[in-house]
């Protein structure tokens, strides 16, 4: 069962991605996190930020 927030995430990629363009898998270490890979390699990570009430985003140069 999709509880709200992971809903607020998979809301959000829908809103802002092609579906048949990307693949979504889980990524347990953010919360309701989700990774994000697209056809050419590229890849982000979305999460629910608890403290915003936001859902986020993350690209892996940004965490290196």
């Amino acid at each position: 069962m999709i509880n709200k927030y992971e809903n607020n995430v998979l809301e959000w990629i829908k809103n802002h991605f092609d579906m048949s363009a990307i693949v979504v898998e889980d990524f347990n270490v953010l919360p309701y996190g989700k990774r994000i890979l697209d056809m050419e390699g590229n890849e982000m990570t979305v999460f629910y930020d608890f403290w915003t009430g936001n859902v986020k985003e993350l690209f892996p140069h940004e965490i290196a």
